[in-house]
């Protein structure tokens, strides 16, 4: 994971990009991507920050970032989407 940014990110990618599905619409799909990337990255430079670029742990690590980002984000996305639709 040392120098390899955008390698150590495909995890979060695919891994949100398939949480997203299983929400079934685009919208989580898309915010399941983007959480599962944003939760790889915030770990990424923990686990760089700790040592511990090239190791399972770093692995198992981006895929835990990965599921717990997509959640929340996937989740703040379906609260939005509630709110919004009990207004109109």
């Amino acid at each position: 994971m040392d120098d390899h940014f955008w390698p150590a990110m495909y995890p979060g990618i695919i891994v949100g990009f398939l949480l997203g599905l299983g929400g079934g619409n685009v919208v989580s799909t898309i915010l399941g991507t983007v959480g599962g990337l944003v939760g790889a990255v915030a770990l990424y430079f923990v686990f760089t920050w700790l040592g511990l670029e090239d190791s399972i742990l770093s692995l198992v690590g981006l895929i835990g970032g990965a599921v717990a980002g997509a959640y929340l984000l996937m989740s703040v996305g379906s609260r939005v989407g509630r709110a919004s639709a009990s207004k109109g």
